[in-house]
């Protein structure tokens, strides 16, 4: 019964491991999206809603970008209500199926949807 004992804490630490980088990998993206907005701002996402203003007295031209700190917020607001929601059906599966399948569907789920990307 020892090497059980040794495979199971084996299998354990393995698990541990893996969703901890997991965590770091992807996790990031919604809790690090208040630094992402910059970068995203930058690379001209959603700047087709700024609109350019001119004052009666300035010659510098001002841009109201309010629609697009918008649409960056309703992302975020999205994006945070589905990790939310989804981690409620991810605990169903884990509890109902096991470590292994979960992630599996997962992985599953990301290749069929990157696949659509190409597309």
């Amino acid at each position: 019964m020892q090497g059980c004992e040794v495979g199971t804490k084996l299998r354990y630490w393995l698990t541990l491991i893996s969703g901890m980088l997991e965590c770091l990998c992807f996790a990031g993206v919604v809790f690090g999206y208040a630094s992402l907005v910059f970068v995203l701002k930058k690379d001209g996402y959603f700047s087709e809603l700024c609109s350019s203003d001119t004052g009666s007295n300035s010659t510098l031209k001002e841009a109201d970008c309010s629609n697009q700190d918008e649409q960056f917020s309703l992302v975020f607001t999205i994006a945070s209500f589905l990790n939310n929601f989804l981690s409620l059906i991810n605990g169903y599966l884990f509890d109902r199926f096991g470590t292994m399948v979960t992630r599996l569907l997962a992985i599953l789920n990301l290749g069929v949807v990157q696949s659509k990307d190409r597309w």
